[in-house]
């Protein structure tokens, strides 16, 4: 007698199953790969950058140098790479561009003593010909005036002597902030916010007398244990199905013998109800589960 058959209905759940995992896997080695690539590559254009500033420096382009090692210290931060950076603002006379660098690359614990000392006499000697600027609040606040562009609050930076217009973004607003900047002046700057960026603060509350927690209703749980015995009696229910479709199926698998295997409406009929039995325990097992797990849970009632 030949095996009895697999049913289509779980034949097609198999086969969408398989096509879900392979999907799955597909997907994960894909983002897997991007991950571990991107890294190298961020630190391959680093290195890129890096070169063609040194090469720029080498030919007297500055600027451009300066730019290129800013560019590869985003790619790939490090301090000499940013120290660079500030040493060749300075030698393309953007003084406050140099300061300032200076200025975030002596806040580096990375950075050697020989540099160091180097950055923190070049910077001594720079800011006696500029302003400095120190804004602490509101964090979060993104500032752009002269080479500044939409830095971060709180934030340091040089400005050569003269009158400023700072433009500021925060919650959403945009608002400027004028300034006045004297040689050798340090200062710190507070913003000109609108009133609608401006924090609340928070009133005062009248203090009230505690009120006592009402008391619990009497009732409490029952409903959570109601709905378990409901989903126990489900699962009795689909259980007594299960069994009754799983007794029709053997009588039809019966049937489909005894007419020596060529009934194939009795056969198909078999597949079927023995699939819907399936179904049907599957169920079963589930709602008794869950009413399982909401008599074991519900509260005790305390009086």
């Amino acid at each position: 007698m030949r095996p009895f058959p697999p049913a289509r209905g779980q034949r097609r759940v198999r086969f969408a199953m398989l096509l879900i995992c392979v999907a799955v896997h597909a997907l994960m080695s894909t983002s897997a790969l991007a991950i571990d690539s991107h890294p190298v590559n961020a630190t391959e254009l680093a290195k890129q950058r890096f070169q063609e500033a040194a090469q720029a420096y080498q030919e007297g382009r500055y600027s451009a140098a300066a730019s290129l090692f800013e560019a590869a210290d985003r790619l790939a931060p490090h301090a000499s790479t940013r120290y660079n950076a500030a040493t060749a603002w300075e030698q393309a006379g953007e003084e406050a561009r140099a300061a300032t660098g200076y200025e975030a690359v002596l806040a580096l614990d990375s950075l050697d003593d020989t540099r160091r000392a180097t950055a923190r006499e070049r910077l001594q000697a720079l800011a006696q010909r500029l302003g400095k600027i120190r804004i602490r609040e509101p964090l979060g606040a993104l500032v752009t005036v002269d080479h500044v562009q939409r830095a971060p609050v709180p934030v340091t930076f040089y400005l050569r002597p003269g009158s400023y217009e700072l433009d500021v973004a925060y919650r959403g607003t945009n608002s400027q902030t004028s300034a006045s900047v004297l040689a050798g002046e340090e200062k710190e700057l507070e913003l000109d916010l609108p009133l609608a960026a401006l924090p609340v603060e928070p009133t005062p509350s009248i203090p009230l007398t505690p009120v006592p927690p009402a008391p619990r209703p009497t009732e409490d749980g029952t409903l959570q244990k109601t709905w378990g015995w409901v989903s126990v009696g489900a699962g009795v229910a689909l259980s007594g199905a299960a069994i009754f479709m799983g007794v029709r199926a053997l009588n039809a698998k019966e049937r489909f013998v005894a007419s020596g295997n060529t009934d194939a409406d009795a056969r198909q009929e078999a597949s079927d109800l023995r699939l819907t039995s399936n179904i049907l325990w599957g169920g079963a097992a589930a709602a008794g589960a869950t009413g399982l797990v909401l008599l074991l849970t519900a509260p005790t009632v305390e009086f």
